[in-house]
């Protein structure tokens, strides 16, 4: 017996089928070091070093439902961990702030966890800050 696919129509009630489906995510793979503190705790005192890594394991950790979203993530993700590597603060602020509205985009189109999200969002803002100050 083979199934049939179909999009939904505007108006029309959601499946369980297509519910259940969106339960399913991607996974980015981030290289984490079993050292890592838990997300966040204490971010205050972390370095921008630091609170990047746990932004990354935070950010991998979530279920998007979108390939072409999880692929920016997995970009911009990249591109921050090395910049801040690097010590290039004003690319990697850059980066943050991309970051930032990138998870603030997929809150707001439901195609990732919200409240994860707000606080990936959050902390990737804070890590701007952080950049623009080690800049000046």
């Amino acid at each position: 017996m083979s199934q049939a696919f179909t999009t939904r129509r505007p108006g029309s009630p959601a499946s369980s089928f297509g519910l259940a489906a969106l339960d399913f995510g991607l996974r980015v793979r981030v290289e984490a070091h079993p050292a890592q503190r838990s997300i966040f705790s204490g971010a205050e005192r972390l370095t921008v070093q630091q609170l990047t890594s746990e932004l990354a394991e935070l950010v991998s950790s979530l279920r998007v439902r979108s390939f072409s979203l999880r692929y920016e993530f997995e970009q911009v993700t990249s591109a921050l961990l090395t910049n801040v590597e690097c010590g290039f603060w004003p690319l990697a602020r850059r980066a943050a702030l991309d970051l930032s509205g990138t998870l603030s985009l997929a809150r707001r189109r439901r195609l990732a966890e919200a409240e994860l999200c707000c606080r990936a969002a959050h902390a990737a803002e804070r890590i701007a800050e952080l950049c623009a100050a080690e800049v000046r």
